[in-house]
C-alpha cells in the first residue's frame, strides 16, 4: 500500500517548495511540460490537469538553477491529486512523482539546490 499524501511530508527527504519546469511522459520522444510545486531528492509534485494513472512509469527531465546539465531520470506516479478527488487540499491538481533512477550525481545536484534554497523559477 502506498503512503497517503499527508505522510509524504514526514519522509526522510522532506519536500521543499520549488517552481521548476518539468518535462515528463511515458514516451521520451513525446514529453509534456508542467511546473513543480515541490521537490526533494526522492521525488517531485507537479501541477497538472493531465493526470496519469498511479504507478505509470515516466521519463522526466528538468534543469535546476545550480546546474548547467539537465537531470534525466525515470519516475513513477506515486499518487494523484485529481480535480474531483483532492487528497491534499493544500496542493493543486497534479501528481506526486517518485524518482526511480536518479544518479548519485543528480541526487547531489538536487540536494545542493535544496540546501541553497535556490527556489527561483526556471
Amino acid at each position: 500500500m502506498l503512503p497517503d499524501p499527508e505522510s509524504l511530508e514526514k519522509l526522510p527527504d522532506p519536500r521543499c517548495p520549488a517552481r521548476i519546469t518539468i518535462f515528463y511522459g511515458p514516451f521520451p520522444e513525446e514529453l509534456l511540460s508542467d511546473y513543480s510545486i515541490n521537490i526533494s531528492t526522492g521525488g517531485v509534485f507537479i501541477e497538472s490537469n493531465m493526470i496519469l494513472p498511479q504507478d505509470t512509469v515516466l521519463t522526466v527531465r528538468f534543469n535546476l538553477p545550480n546546474s548547467a546539465v539537465p537531470i534525466y531520470t525515470h519516475a513513477r506516479v506515486a499518487w494523484v491529486n485529481e480535480p474531483g478527488n483532492i487528497k491534499k487540499a493544500s496542493l493543486p491538481p497534479g501528481m506526486g512523482l517518485q524518482f526511480l533512477t536518479l544518479t548519485m550525481e543528480d541526487m547531489h545536484t538536487v540536494r545542493t539546490f535544496l540546501d541553497n534554497r535556490e527556489f527561483m523559477p526556471t
